[in-house]
């Protein structure tokens, strides 16, 4: 009875979960076949995708131990801004992109409406350090993961700056232009637990059915926290004597806001304070090098957690056998990234709120003066010139996703498939479901080649493809991943690389 009852609450968290909805973790085996992996991906790898699976051996050669120096290293970049249809259509073409022209490129790109918005993100995965165990009844695991995000979003109205530049003609009343940026960087250090549940020595048409769970809590290391969030409108009036341009007035209804902590908002503050008592003080002299805000100014923790239905399909008639006599069925779910983190130290928020008036310094006797003492009205009066308060600080909550998955294991021969939902759009991560499918053929039994696709999420339809050499006690493969029509949900690209692995 007991059996039973954990079997009926599995089934349920499957059918009933409530779809919330995408950064799923990948590593060059589950990019290679899709980006999906909720039923696939095992090793320390699984900390971040489905803890349970710490108990698979999805080869059943592998090792008990994992050791991943380096072990893993996966960049992927991808939003609505990437338009590579529109790029080719009006960029390689020879076009002269004015006029009509222009105005169709930004219509493909951003629709009609001026205040339309496009994204772009990219995300840094890596993994300097990776262990696991795999007992009969338990395993455990230890990873350090290293991520950076960062996300922009524009509207139209700047796009228009961009191509059409300082133009009267288009500008001549008012067009909002927009623009947000954010930054994060932060390191976890996960530890894993994985646990066999249940144990069956047959269920209908199953045998050796086995439930595994487990989970992986994780302390949070916040290093960088940026975030911009800038809105003006722009308005462009033509002076002409006697009949002849003789210069342009700019006018420009702005505010924004700067959400910056550590170093970086102390050198902001310290600029202030400065600005304050000389007009000419410049930024740059107090701004310190980059990697002087490698920090610690945010702690948290954070879990993953999942479970794993594995059984011997051997019996069923109507799978073939042509890849192998033994056939392994795992079905997973697993919720990842639960969790958050507050940035505290010395939070600081820069803000302005004010106009812009320009029509040159009055003695612009050439064109390029003009724009020369545009460039430094410009630092000086709008980005220059803010205020700062300090703030209690920023909470940054992690990019949360539900994951389903399942694999089908005959031989040689693996096939995945995934669903995938995030709580929440940070990075890369995405409200639109998403489904991924994937297969691979272990070519001689250690030359894994895989393909893969994913429909939905944060971009259009992608495709991925890999290879490598996976032996017993060692793994170094590659993987890609590219959108191939990106013209309605925009474009995406991913690599990702094993890094070095031993299993002993």
């Amino acid at each position: 009875m007991k059996k039973l009852l954990v079997l009926t609450i599995f089934a349920l968290l499957f059918t009933s979960a409530e779809v919330f909805s995408q950064s799923r973790h990948y590593n060059s085996m589950s990019l290679g076949m899709g980006g999906g992996g909720t039923a696939i991906v095992d090793g320390y790898h699984a900390n971040f995708i489905n803890p349970a699976n710490l108990m698979i051996n999805p080869t059943r050669k592998r090792p008990k131990r994992n050791v991943g120096i380096l072990g893993g290293i996966g960049l992927r970049a991808g939003g609505t801004l990437i338009n590579i249809d529109v790029y080719n259509e009006y960029l390689t073409k020879g076009l002269t992109i004015e006029g009509q022209v222009a105005e169709d490129m930004l219509t493909d790109w951003f629709g009609a409406d001026v205040e339309n918005t496009r994204d772009f993100s990219t995300t840094a995965n890596i993994i300097p350090f990776g262990f696991s165990n795999r007992g009969k009844k338990s395993a455990i695991s230890v990873a350090t993961r290293v991520r950076v995000t960062e996300k922009m979003t524009v509207n139209r109205g700047l796009a228009e700056l961009g191509v059409y530049g300082i133009d009267p003609d288009k500008f001549g009343s008012r067009t909002p232009v927009n623009f947000d940026l954010g930054t994060i960087a932060f390191t976890e250090v996960s530890v894993g637990y994985a646990r066999q549940i249940l144990s069956l020595p047959n269920l209908l048409f199953a045998k050796n059915v086995k439930l595994y769970a487990g989970i992986a809590p994780k302390y949070l290391i916040g290093v960088q926290y940026m975030n911009l969030d800038f809105n003006s409108d722009l308005l462009m009036e033509q002076s002409t004597v006697n009949g002849e341009q003789v210069t342009t007035r700019i006018l420009q209804n702005f505010n924004y806001r700067l959400d910056a902590v550590g170093a970086l908002a102390q050198d902001l503050r310290a600029f202030e304070r400065a600005n304050e008592q000389d007009e000419d003080a410049k930024l740059d002299d107090y701004l310190v090098s980059e990697s002087e805000y490698a920090d610690v100014n945010a702690t948290g923790w954070g879990f993953d957690m999942g479970a794993t239905l594995e059984m011997d399909i051997s019996g069923v008639p109507i799978i073939d056998s042509f890849f192998g006599k033994k056939k392994t069925l795992r079905v997973s779910m697993s919720l990842t990234d639960l969790g958050s983190m507050t940035f505290d130290k010395t939070p600081v928020s820069i803000f302005a709120d004010g106009q812009f008036d320009y029509s040159g310094a009055g003695n612009d006797d050439e064109p390029g003066d003009y724009f020369e003492e545009l460039a430094d009205s410009l630092m000086n009066d709008v980005y220059g010139d803010f205020d700062s308060e300090e703030t209690t600080g920023y909470e940054y909550e992690l990019p949360a996703m539900y994951n389903f998955g399942a694999s089908l294991v005959m031989g040689k021969l693996t096939t995945t498939l995934d669903y995938g939902v995030g709580f929440n759009e940070k990075g890369n991560n995405s409200k639109r479901s998403s489904m991924n499918l994937g297969v691979e053929y272990r070519l001689l039994g250690f030359i894994p080649i895989r393909g893969g696709t994913r429909v939905g999420g944060y971009s259009s339809q992608a495709y991925s493809a890999g290879i490598g050499i996976d032996l017993n006690f060692l793994e170094f493969s590659v993987a890609g991943s590219f959108v191939g029509n990106n013209t309605e949900n925009g474009g995406s690209v991913a690599a990702a690389w094993s890094g070095l692995v031993l299993r002993f």
